[in-house]
């Protein structure tokens, strides 16, 4: 297969750049000095044109032509060229100024974002989201699809998806979870979780939490996890996944933020060996991926067997804070549904509501319904609206998230598709190995860990996001199973 094989040895070049400036965005983010932001700008920028130019040269349209006609329907190659395939469709519609502009923008606009959140400094911001936003339009126009502007851009991080399905998505699950949050509030038996609500000595609660992650099935030979402003994973292949977990004023938000984080963790390192740094290897979307992390921090997580087991070694650890804590409270402390400002630091079911006030005013955005220097107020007003609190500053209101100063618009429908899709993954799991609770109990995982590396994770790309949810599930997009996960778990824990 000559052309195939000329198409892996480019796409190792590809692979090498997009570590290269892996590991440099994340060396931004935990490491590196304020005073290398213009030099790290500057080489990343070049990086991503050197990278594009390579990828869409006539050499490797050529490759992947021919290659197509090499290779067996369904194997491991033709994912491989279909990998490749979807990038250049995207790529090659493209100019490499604009890939250019976007990696320079959105890295200087980082440094900007952590001083702005800081300093509830939305006018310092405005001019890069405006940029973003503007970057972000005429990426939608020049991908096309002639539907919804949002359509080339959700399908950007979720192939297939569209504007529709995260609009219907929103429509099935919003009046279920108002409705519930509302019966709490109003007749749910009080959660007090005080005792979580300190500001812990950040460096033992980050060596806890790694020793949690690696009780569960994270392998730290294969991986790291460090404090950073916000919370992500990434890293340069399956055998180094680089984890940051985000400091808190309570427990639930660094705990959370690490399992979360872990789950995508967990992911990588579950892609086969054999396939690694190939265009196959890796999660099968964003949308898939956060159902992992959102299983493993929510349903995993926030469990009463989970915290059986974990609760006892965290009081050993030594936090006084937690000393009086009875053990059949620390997970309802922990699934405390209570509307708060932070995305990241949110119950269950509000986090949805989070995602759902993103999602609109990113469309709003888009559609020139909503100027820029009318966010602050926007996202205050739908706050309001949603969760009945107003955010008292930029900090906790528009500014919190890293996204769109990364200009990773279209992403956020990604994190509610992942809290659907993991339920419906559970309710699978849980059809086929029955009682799990008592496994957790015991600190062990291995089961569930296995479950889901054979159903999932050493599938890596080798479906498309829809045909693997189906594969696993029945269907792709389903919100009963979370709803109905939900409706059994807060009865528990208010009722």
């Amino acid at each position: 297969m000559k052309n195939y094989d000329a198409l892996l040895a480019r796409y190792a070049d590809l692979q090498a750049l997009n570590a290269a400036t892996g590991i440099m965005s994340w060396d931004q983010q935990v490491l590196m000095p304020a005073g290398g932001t213009a030099a790290r700008t500057a080489h990343l920028g070049r990086l991503s044109r050197m990278r594009h130019e390579l990828l869409v040269s006539e050499e490797t349209l050529r490759w992947v032509e021919e290659a197509v006609k090499e290779v067996a329907p369904g194997s491991v190659e033709a994912a491989n060229v279909r990998a490749i395939q979807r990038e250049l469709a995207y790529k090659t519609k493209m100019p490499t100024a604009l890939i250019e502009r976007k990696t320079a923008v959105s890295s200087e606009a980082y440094e900007v974002w952590k001083r702005a959140k800081a300093g509830n400094d939305f006018p310092a911001m405005q001019p890069y989201y405006e940029q973003l936003f503007d970057i972000a339009r005429e990426t939608s126009e020049l991908l096309g699809s002639g539907g919804h502007i949002y359509d080339p851009l959700i399908d950007l991080f979720e192939e297939g998806a569209r504007y529709e399905d995260a609009r219907q998505m929103f429509e099935t699950i919003k009046a279920p979870i108002s409705n519930w949050v509302k019966r709490i509030r109003e007749e749910g038996r009080p959660v007090d979780d005080s005792a979580l609500a300190h500001d812990f000595d950040r460096p033992r609660l980050r060596q806890f939490a790694e020793e949690t992650t690696a009780q569960i099935g994270f392998d730290f030979s294969r991986g790291r996890l460090d404090l950073a402003p916000n919370a992500f994973c990434g890293g340069a292949s399956r055998g180094d996944i680089r984890m940051t977990t985000r400091a808190s004023d309570h427990f639930r938000g660094i705990m959370s933020s690490s399992l979360h984080e872990m789950g995508h963790g967990l992911y990588e390192q579950g892609s086969p060996a054999e396939w690694d740094r190939l265009p196959v290897s890796g999660g099968a979307s964003p949308g898939v991926h956060e159902s992992q992390s959102r299983l493993w921090e929510n349903i995993v997580g926030r469990s009463a067997g989970f915290w059986k087991f974990f609760l006892p070694r965290l009081k050993a650890v030594g936090f006084p804070e937690m000393a009086n804590i009875p053990e059949a409270e620390m997970w309802r402390m922990m699934s405390k549904v209570e509307p708060s400002f932070v995305r990241v630091g949110a119950d269950e079911l509000t986090y949805n509501l989070h995602i759902l006030i993103r999602f609109e005013l990113e469309v709003d955005i888009l559609s020139d319904k909503l100027a820029m220097k009318d966010l602050p107020e926007a996202w205050n007003a739908k706050y309001t609206e949603y969760l009945g609190i107003t955010p008292p500053n930029a900090g906790l209101g528009c500014l919190q998230d890293v996204h769109w100063s990364r200009g990773s618009v279209g992403y956020f429908p990604t994190y509610a598709m992942g809290n659907l899709m993991g339920g419906s993954i559970w309710a699978v799991l849980l059809q086929d190995l029955g009682d799990v609770e008592a496994d957790m109990a015991r600190g062990d995982f291995r089961r569930i860990l296995g479950w889901l590396q054979e159903k999932i994770y050493t599938k890596a790309k080798l479906m498309k996001p829809r045909d693997l949810m189906v594969s696993v599930t029945g269907k792709y997009l389903d919100a009963q199973p979370w709803l109905d996960y939900a409706t059994v778990k807060y009865t528990t824990v208010y009722f």
